[in-house]
């Protein structure tokens, strides 16, 4: 089928084939040797050789936003921590990104707001993508990433953000500008295994449900607390919970 398989770290499209009024769903699309197949849910429907139908993918977009995002993450890492930094696994769906790489130690909170800022103004600068199948070596002067431990043929797929923000070797599909991927939102980040560092994020639509959801338990605390000032409402606190120990243990 023409949807994109699950590969390179991408998540596999979804959605339905539509023929003479009626559809079919496209339930996940893999990779069989060189083929893409659809595990598709024809009911009482019946499809046929030669028959004229629409592909409709209803996930891409969102995918897409998350997959370039990954991109953007990667470069602001190396901006932040150093070149050494390299790509030890991904993956990319509609609601969520995740992007492994290599650092001996977890990030400050300091370091996670810094590449968290960068994205978001990689993003606001509106960058266009770039898609081009380069001769590896021309690739490769090109300072374009490659996956550590990959192996590639003499024509390799490129994609590009900028001039030189971001340029890594890929096969995925991506937004067209980058401002399409509106906020980007880190949400965990955790040691996968010796010297390797993992990082959660949200964009899109999954990151303005996510920016909700903190806005609600935020509010919901300031409700328990009584009082708008969260930090002073949390010291307050301690202090009466030290002072009701302090009675306790003198009444003892």
């Amino acid at each position: 089928t023409p949807f994109y398989a699950t590969s390179g770290g991408q998540n596999g499209d979804i959605g339905a084939i539509e023929f003479e009024g009626r559809n079919a769903m496209v339930l996940e699309t893999s990779k069989f040797h060189n083929l893409n197949l659809s595990k598709v849910d024809v009911k009482e429907e019946k499809l046929s050789r030669n028959q004229d139908i629409e592909a409709v993918v209803i996930n891409r977009h969102e995918i897409e936003k998350h997959h370039s995002a990954t991109h953007l993450l990667q470069s602001a890492l190396r901006m932040v921590l150093g070149d050494s930094v390299s790509q030890a696994g991904s993956f990319n769906d509609a609601n969520k990104l995740r992007f492994d790489f290599t650092y001996p130690k977890a990030m400050t909170s300091e370091q996670i707001n810094e590449v968290e800022d960068l994205v978001n103004s990689m993003i606001a600068r509106a960058l266009k993508g770039k898609v081009e199948e380069l001769p590896l070596e021309l690739a490769k002067k090109k300072g374009a990433i490659a996956m550590f431990g990959e192996k590639y043929g003499e024509v390799v797929r490129v994609v590009s953000f900028g001039e030189d923000v971001s340029v890594e070797f890929c096969g995925g599909t991506h937004v067209r500008n980058v401002s399409e991927i509106g906020s980007f939102y880190i949400v965990k980040e955790s040691g996968v295994s010796a010297g390797i560092r993992r990082i959660e994020a949200v964009v899109g639509a999954s990151a303005i449900k996510y920016a909700k959801e903190q806005m609600s338990k935020l509010a919901e605390i300031q409700a328990e607390l009584k009082s708008n000032d969260m930090i002073a409402g949390i010291k307050k606190l301690k202090n009466e919970v030290k002072e009701l120990k302090n009675e306790i243990k003198n009444a003892q």
